[in-house]
């Protein structure tokens, strides 16, 4: 599967909430703080530059703060 605005590859993943993340195909080693290696993907919202064309609009606040 492609990404319809930039056509790059994308592989999917499933969150551990069950929710489907497209990400790059490339599997990368990162070393964390505390100096694990681990293994994973970026999620495609970071790399696409069309990406802002897909967020969703934030919700406006049930009880805006009054102001002071």
């Amino acid at each position: 599967m492609t990404c319809r605005s930039c056509n790059a590859p994308l592989v999917w993943i499933k969150s551990r909430a069950g929710k489907a993340i497209p990400c790059d195909p490339a599997v990368l080693s990162v070393v964390t703080d505390e100096g694990d290696v681990v293994r994973g993907r970026v999620s495609h919202f970071a790399t696409c530059p069309q990406a802002a064309q897909h967020r969703k609009p934030k919700q406006p606040a049930l009880f805006p703060e009054e102001p002071t």
